[in-house]
């Protein structure tokens, strides 16, 4: 309808206004008022929107003034006869268009008028018509009809999906952004302020592996001469990770390429979420003294004219020094003069930044959105460049109390909500927290903005303890741990008042990890809980509510889906713990070590666990868990890191699957049995990669998400074929010659293969079904085939018996008399002989 209205305004502007340059006297300038509702008929309880307008835009509107028409009015008589009228004042819309809803609560019809009464042109913005008027009009009467029936509701999206899919996502597809997400990098607050955290999307559930891809060269060097056989090539974890800090953004993954013993300076690499496929390689990011991306940068821009997200978003490198297009790599844009500060991410994804000065006594917010695209229709330029330190830049300045400390600085900041400040926490060189320190709270609620909602004084826990701050937002706590002691206190975000300690763990290792420089990894806040791991190897979580202890995971020798025991595989007696990242109900934690021996520890795991109840839900073997060394990024359903083994990137997920099914070629009879059979097999871009394809040249079979662990390791990373692998389930059905749907059988595959003997029961065609409805690790497949079953060969008739004559009988008893006579003729012979003298 606004677009209706834009197209009516500029067509009637046109023709309605006078060609000239002054009126004395002023002139009368009609107009002319338009209603629309819509859907009409409507149900009774639905609402239908009704949109006003003048059929003109006042001269010199713009978003930035007041010349607005004035005083719309909307009546609507109810079926009962009485009027109920809306009345708007000053109409906010440039294009002279008003808009309501409204929502019938009987059955009958309703008519709608709308007017607004003469308007004297005042502003000063077009001399052209200073004190013309523009004649009120009233619009023709409109009527609704509500019916007892609803009509139906507009499709707000089609439904998630239930088969594989890839980016783009198709537009109408609204609900999709559910499943679908970003990971902006390390260095993007929404990354950073959450620790880690991917509030968006999904995350897998099964250990399934979609492709590997390397990144350096790893494993096994080989060879007896290098001073230890089975020597591995460097893992990188001494501070040279291999894949520091990845980006995923709209289904594109990028990350720096180690050089030698660095781990950027080979180049800045974009690849294929889901199939790994290479998209652009830049030999110049991150080379020579180039900086390389290390956040993504997606905004959202809304305007009168424009709303929307602006393609393709954009990587920056530190400090929005230098802009990529993520589509190709090529350089768009160079920002100077940003200023320093806590971020933020805003509604829209802009990012803010809060400059604090408590000796000029001013907080202002920075605004990234006023530098990149600041206006609809720009472009970046080949390349741009910005200014970031304009006062343009910024949305507000504003000055705070002074009786906030000088010694003090911001911590973290919530969306219009609160900026909290502290005395400096000591770093990894400093042994003590100050005592006492300081915290304070000032409103970035744009009613009470500046104002001081709290300052507390603190004493510093006993002993040498380090403390280290993290908030969250959901219970609205922060939370302070002190290092040595291996214990959290929380407190009001609201108040600063102390609210819990947790309890001391009675088994934590003394091999916890006592660094602070890497909290972010020691310590995590999602969804209300408090999750914390180290060298002890076990993972803690707590309710952010009250401290308490929800549940452990590691310590548990009897249970192997809670138990992280290594015997001597480590100097620890157990595998340590690092949490990777949080998402989508997941905690993903791996193993690793701060400077790790060749060849590594055996047998180390990247674990998936239940973050409400910390079971184990999937593990394969992966080596790469360090705070500060240890990189995954998580997005569209995709887990990405480094496995230390052999230094392939490994992307985790649910992949596509195959079906295939087989019937008689020839017919069958009724009453005989048919075999039906076919695959099963897993058709992610990892089973075409050289070594799969040789290894499986049919085909890697898909098997079911309990053995997706080890069969991924046979895949993948060259481990013994699991002996007790179990495949996946299939259903069989038919349609008979009768045109009936039934199931006929369900098989499970062996080796990726199945089969199954069904006796038809009657004659004709059938077509055949075989359906996997997919899992945790793949995504469903079917397949369809055809066999036919003739009637049997019909039973001979009985044949009427004829009795012949007794010829045997009589051919018997001539020759009998025949050879009777010749004896009897031969003994007369040789009488006769005997009596010759």
């Amino acid at each position: 309808m606004i677009a209706i209205s834009l197209i009516i305004t500029i067509g009637t502007s046109i023709v309605l206004l006078p060609i000239t340059t002054a009126h004395s006297p002023p002139v009368n300038i009609p107009t002319y008022a338009f209603l629309s509702v819509t859907p009409n008929p409507v149900g009774v309880e639905q609402s239908v929107n009704v949109v006003m307008w003048a059929g003109l835009v006042l001269p010199g509107a713009t978003v930035g003034n007041e010349v607005r028409f004035k005083d719309y009015k909307l009546i609507i008589t109810h079926p009962d006869g009485h009027n109920e009228t809306m009345t708007w004042p000053i109409v906010t819309d440039t294009t002279s268009t008003q808009s309501v809803q409204f929502t019938p609560k009987e059955i009958g019809t309703y008519s709608f008028v709308f007017s607004y009464p003469d308007l004297t042109y005042t502003w000063s913005n077009s001399a052209t018509y200073k004190d013309d008027v523009f004649l009120g009009s009233t619009s023709k009467s409109i009527t609704l009809t509500v019916q007892e029936e609803p009509v139906p509701e507009a499709r707000t999206s089609y439904p998630l999906p239930t088969e594989y899919w890839s980016r783009p996502i198709e537009g109408q597809n609204i609900d999709w952004w559910t499943i679908a997400s970003n990971w902006l990098g390390e260095a993007h607050p929404k990354i950073a302020n959450g620790i880690r955290v991917q509030p968006d999307g999904i995350a897998p559930n099964s250990a399934h592996i979609l492709w590997t891809k390397s990144i350096d060269e790893g494993g096994v060097v080989g060879g007896s001469n290098l001073g230890l056989e089975g020597n591995m090539f460097f893992s990188g974890m001494a501070y040279q990770a291999r894949f520091a800090n990845p980006i995923i953004m709209n289904g594109r993954l990028f990350y720096s390429l180690p050089l030698q013993n660095t781990p950027s300076g080979g180049g800045y690499m974009a690849v294929d979420l889901q199939t790994g496929e290479e998209l652009w390689y830049s030999d110049k990011m991150g080379v020579s003294g180039n900086s390389a991306p290390t956040f993504g940068y997606i905004y959202d821009f809304n305007s009168e004219n424009q709303h929307g997200v602006i393609p393709p978003g954009m990587l920056f490198t530190n400090n929005f020094g230098y802009g990529y297009d993520p589509v190709t790599g090529q350089l768009r844009i160079n920002i100077t003069g940003v200023p320093s500060g806590t971020a933020i991410t805003g509604p829209h994804g802009e990012i803010l930044r809060y400059q604090l000065n408590i000796a000029n006594r001013w907080l202002a917010q920075w605004n990234s959105s006023k530098v990149i695209w600041p206006v609809s229709g720009t472009a970046v330029g080949q390349p741009a460049t910005a200014n970031a330190g304009l006062a343009s830049c910024y949305d507000w300045n504003i000055t705070i109390p002074a009786s906030i400390p000088t010694g003090t600085s911001t911590q973290f900041a919530l969306y219009e909500d609160v900026l909290v400040g502290s005395t400096s926490f000591p770093s990894f060189a400093d042994f003590q927290t100050p005592n006492p320190y300081t915290m304070w709270a000032i409103s970035l609620n744009p009613d009470r903005l500046g104002t001081l909602l709290w300052m507390q004084n603190y004493s510093a826990p006993e002993g040498v303890t380090r403390r280290q701050p993290t908030v969250d937002p959901i219970n609205r706590v922060f939370v302070l741990r002190d290092k040595e002691t291996m214990v959290f206190q929380g407190y009001s975000l609201d108040t600063g008042k102390y609210l819990w300690t947790t309890k001391p763990v009675a088994n934590v290792s003394d091999y916890e990890y006592f660094d602070t420089t890497f909290a972010a990894q020691l310590f995590m806040i999602a969804d209300g809980r408090l999750y914390h791991s180290g060298m002890g190897g076990t993972v803690y979580s707590y309710d952010t509510k009250d401290g308490s202890l929800l549940w452990t995971n590691g310590n548990d020798p009897s249970n192997p889906k809670n138990s992280t025991y290594s015997g001597f595989q480590t100097a620890y007696g157990h595998y340590p713990q690092f949490i990777t990242l949080i998402a989508d109900g997941k905690v993903y934690v791996e193993t690793g070590d701060h400077s790790p021996d060749s060849p590594l520890w055996k047998d180390a795991k990247l674990r998936a666990l239940n973050a409400t109840t910390g079971e184990e839900i999937w593990n394969i073997m992966s080596y790469g868990g360090f705070p500060g060394r240890t990189f995954a990024a998580v997005a569209d359903g995709t887990y990405v890191s480094n496995n230390c083994y052999n230094h392939q990137l490994t992307a985790i997920g649910k992949g596509p699957s195959t079906t295939t099914v087989e019937a008689p070629m020839t017919s069958t009879t009724i009453g005989n049995s048919v075999v039906i059979r076919g695959t099963v097999m897993d058709i992610s871009a990892g089973t075409q990669q050289a070594e799969q394809a040789a290894k499986f040249p049919s085909g890697v079979p898909a098997v079911s998400d309990e053995s997706q662990g080890e069969w991924m390791q046979y895949v993948y990373m060259q481990k013994p074929r699991p002996t007790n692998t179990v495949g996946v389930p299939v259903t069989l059905s038919v349609v008979d010659a009768n045109g009936n749907y039934r199931e006929i059988g369900k098989t499970t595959t062996t080796d990726g293969f199945f089969s199954l003997n069904w006796k038809p029961d009657i004659e004709g065609a059938y077509t055949v079904y075989a359906s996997f409805a997919g899992s945790e690790s793949y995504w469903p497949s079917r397949a369809v085939s055809s066999f036919a079953v003739d009637p049997a060969a019909p039973t001979p008739e009985p044949q009427e018996q004829i009795t012949l004559p007794p010829i045997e009988t009589y051919i018997l008893s001539g020759v009998a008399a025949i050879i009777v006579t010749i004896i009897i003729i031969a003994a007369i012979l040789l009488m006769a002989i005997k009596k010759r003298p």
